[in-house]
Order: structure tokens, then C-alpha cells, then sequence
């Protein structure tokens, strides 16, 4: 199934790990972790906020030269597209954000690094695990979503505000592979 399983597991693995330390380190899900809903004019700005980024980051594609996205028609059947998607649009940012934006972000908020290196490292591992991307555009890009979805996590209180974004924009990534 060509990396559909990877695209299931890791991420499910690593939920189960966020469950796991936020229970050993008696982290509130609501107040450290920040599992809680955005409030709504919270997503309506941030969601604002990241569509311009994201046009932002388009134009500079377009004017330096990343490498065309690989389609992924004809290249895995109708199940593999549809797994393939599930696992990137919802399981992955899900899975990521609980770690980075979650328990990454509670931990450091608490040590002499503070909000500044609870959004920072986070930014930089994130950017780090999608090295798959070999282009420095695409890399300083990553690094910059981050950024962002660290300061969306800080000032909403929310990390499942920072889940939709990432979603979101997983979402136009899948959309770009399949036309």
C-alpha cells in the first residue's frame, strides 16, 4: 500500500504517546495541552491570518522556484488516494500538534525558555520532521507555518485551533496532488 500504513500509524502512535506522558506528567488536557475549542472569533482571525500566509507562500513559490508537485494521479489507486489523505488531512496534523503545540509547548512554557522557546523549537522541530521537502523554499516556508501555528497555539489558548489550521492546510496540499 505504498506508505498508506506509515501515513496511519506514526501518527496513531503518536497520540497514544501524548496520552501517555500528559497522564505521567499529570498535565491538564484542558489548560497544558490546551484541548479546548477555539473561541470562534479566535478561528475566524487566525483562520484569516493563515490564508493570507499561505498566499503569501504561494507567491513565493512561484517566484522562487520550488519543485512542481508530484500529481498523485495514476500513481496510487482511488483506496490509496482516499487513506493517503485521511492520514495527512486529519491524523497527522492531529498527532503533531498534540506533541508540538501541546505537550512540547507546555513543557518548555515551563522552563527559563518561556512562551518565546515553547514557539520556537516546536517551529524548528516541525520544520525538521517535513525535511522530506529537499527545497530551502519549502523548508523556511515549514518553519514559518510553525511559527505561526505556535503563536495561533499561545495567544487562542487552543491547540485544537492550531489542528484546523494544520488541516487546512494538509487539505490544499492533498488538493494540489490530485489536479
Amino acid at each position: 500500500m505504498n506508505g498508506v500504513l506509515l501515513h496511519f500509524g506514526l501518527p496513531i502512535l503518536g497520540i497514544g504517546l501524548v496520552f501517555l506522558v500528559a497522564k505521567r506528567k499529570q498535565f491538564s488536557f484542558k489548560h497544558d495541552i490546551g484541548f479546548v475549542f477555539p473561541k470562534w472569533k479566535d478561528l475566524r482571525f487566525w483562520a484569516i491570518l493563515f490564508l493570507a500566509l499561505i498566499f503569501a507562500e504561494e507567491f513565493a513559490y512561484q517566484h522562487f522556484g520550488n519543485e512542481p508537485t508530484n500529481s498523485w494521479i495514476g500513481k496510487y489507486s482511488i483506496d490509496e488516494m482516499i487513506l493517503r489523505s485521511i492520514g495527512i488531512v486529519i491524523l497527522a496534523p492531529i498527532s503533531e500538534e498534540l506533541i508540538l503545540r501541546g505537550l512540547l509547548y507546555a513543557q518548555i512554557k515551563r522552563t527559563a525558555l518561556k512562551y518565546v522557546g515553547a514557539i520556537v523549537i516546536p517551529a524548528i522541530i516541525f520544520s525538521l520532521i517535513h525535511i522530506q521537502y529537499s527545497d530551502y523554499v519549502t523548508f523556511i516556508i515549514i518553519f514559518i507555518d510553525g511559527l505561526f501555528l505556535g503563536l495561533a497555539r499561545h495567544y487562542s489558548k487552543s491547540v485544537i485551533l492550531t489542528i484546523i489550521l494544520h488541516s487546512l492546510a494538509n487539505f490544499g496540499a492533498i488538493i494540489e496532488k490530485l489536479i
